[in-house]
């Protein structure tokens, strides 16, 4: 799935990535359980906004993140994700209602 699929009134890029592709989602807001169980390609759904949240999609080549609950987003962290090539999407929506979302849309 393209990420592009996923963006809506409720779902905002932050970052230059439209086209990039991830396939399956993990939600957390344990950045150690995503080292743990989050597969490469996936969409990280969590409420963590910090660098650290890029560095680990770095890390385990997450390809987006979806960073909900209304978290405010710096523009340190949108340049970093840039920078990676990593998706940033930002959402009001609570982490639940996203993982509903994207199922109910057939993105996950």
């Amino acid at each position: 799935m393209k990420v592009s699929s996923i963006l809506s009134n409720d779902f905002i890029l932050l970052t230059n990535n439209l086209d990039i592709e991830y396939s399956g989602c993990y939600a957390t807001d344990l950045l150690s359980a995503a080292i743990k169980s989050a597969e490469p390609n996936n969409l990280l759904v969590t409420i963590i906004n910090h660098t650290t949240t890029i560095a680990l999609a770095v890390m385990i080549d997450l390809k987006a993140i979806i960073i909900s609950e209304n978290r405010p987003v710096t523009q340190e962290m949108i340049d970093k994700a840039n920078d990676e090539s990593i998706a940033l999407i930002h959402t009001s929506l609570k982490t639940y209602e996203v993982i509903i979302n994207l199922f109910q849309r057939g993105l996950i």
